[in-house]
C-alpha cells in the first residue's frame, strides 16, 4: 500500500516523517562540522602567524642587541657619537629595522592573499 503524496506531504509537515526529519539532521549536522574544521582552521593560522611575529622579533632583538649596545654606549660616553663605530652601528641597526619592517610587509600581505 503505497500513500498518496498528499498524505505524505502532509506527514511531513506535522513532523510525523522521520525520513525527511533524519535528512535535515544529518545536513545540519554536515555543515556545522564544516564551519567547526573552517573555525579550527582559522584560530590554527592565527596562532601560527603570531608565534611567526614573536619569534622574528626574538630574532631581531637579539640579533640588534649588541648594536643596540654600542649605540647606547656611543651615546651616553660623552664622547664624539658619530664616530666610526658608532654611525656604524647606527646604519647596521636602522638597516635591520628596515629589512624587518618590509619582511613584515611581505607576510601581512601573503596572509591576507594579496600579490607582490
Amino acid at each position: 500500500m503505497s500513500e498518496s503524496p498528499e498524505t505524505k506531504l502532509l506527514d511531513a509537515l506535522a513532523g510525523l516523517d522521520a525520513e525527511a526529519d533524519m535528512a535535515v539532521v544529518q545536513r545540519t549536522r554536515r555543515a556545522v562540522m564544516e564551519r567547526m574544521a573552517q573555525m579550527r582552521a582559522t584560530h590554527a593560522r592565527a596562532r601560527r602567524q603570531v608565534g611567526m611575529a614573536l619569534v622574528s622579533l626574538i630574532a631581531l632583538l637579539m640579533f640588534l642587541t649588541p648594536m643596540l649596545w654600542v649605540i647606547a654606549e656611543e651615546a651616553f660616553s660623552g664622547e664624539e657619537w658619530l664616530d666610526a663605530p658608532g654611525l656604524t652601528a647606527l646604519l647596521v641597526a636602522t638597516m635591520a629595522f628596515s629589512i624587518f619592517a618590509a619582511l613584515a610587509a611581505q607576510w601581512r600581505r601573503q596572509s591576507r592573499g594579496e600579490s607582490a
